[in-house]
């Protein structure tokens, strides 16, 4: 039942890894924010999805080539971040000399896994079959899946959706900065976020994997 304890998993993920560096730093101003010491983005800026996924605590697939270029440390499969948020409690306040620090997993799902997929095929030539493909998702699944059930039990199953709802964290408040009204701009950055994510799902549009 224990592997059913989201809590449990991350809490103990930061704990066999509390000493080792961060995969990446999010740096939070009134203004902008900052991924490490690179360049400053504001939060209605297209990156900016990036702190949704971290507000998710699901891996951003739209990153991962990018982390794998820059070799981001994985722990266990998924991505410890720090965040230092600098942001005050009151707008009136000046922002925060020292800033409140804190550290999140962010962990894989089934569009991440697909997309690691396609990131090592490419890394191949785009060489495997789609059977090939699948086997190495079977077995990643095998690796990281809880095991499977083979005798469905109505208590059992009770038991485990109350455990993934009493320990999984409920979604933190939204990262970027609260705005009255979305424009037009932050509309459209969105539609084409979601397009694309569509777009690569689908093997039509996106053959990553040889078909």
């Amino acid at each position: 039942m224990s592997v059913y304890n989201t809590s449990r998993f991350v809490n103990g993920i930061l704990k066999s890894h509390e000493n080792s560096p961060p995969s990446f730093t999010v740096r939070l101003y009134r203004e902008h924010w900052t991924l490490n010491n690179g360049s400053k983005f504001l939060y209605n800026n297209q990156t900016a999805s990036l702190l949704d996924d971290i507000r998710t605590r699901h891996i951003p697939v739209d990153f991962l080539q990018l982390f794998d270029a820059a070799r981001l440390p994985f722990y266990e499969g998924c991505l410890i971040v720090e965040l230092l948020d600098y942001r005050p409690t009151r707008s009136t306040d000046p922002e925060l000399e020292q800033p409140e620090s804190s550290r999140v997993v962010l962990t894989p799902n089934d569009e991440s896994r697909w997309a690691d997929i396609c990131l090592m095929n490419q890394k191949t030539g785009l060489s495997w079959t789609d059977a090939e493909a699948v086997e190495l998702e079977a077995r990643l699944l095998m690796t990281t899946a809880p095991p499977l059930c083979l005798e469905p039990n109505l208590h059992l199953t009770r038991m485990v959706n109350a455990t993934q709802r009493a320990t999984t964290p409920p979604a933190p408040p939204s990262l970027k900065r609260k705005a009255s009204v979305l424009d037009q701009e932050a509309d459209e950055v969105e539609k084409a976020r979601r397009v694309k994510i569509t777009q690569f799902m689908n093997p039509r549009l996106r053959s990553t994997v040889p078909t």
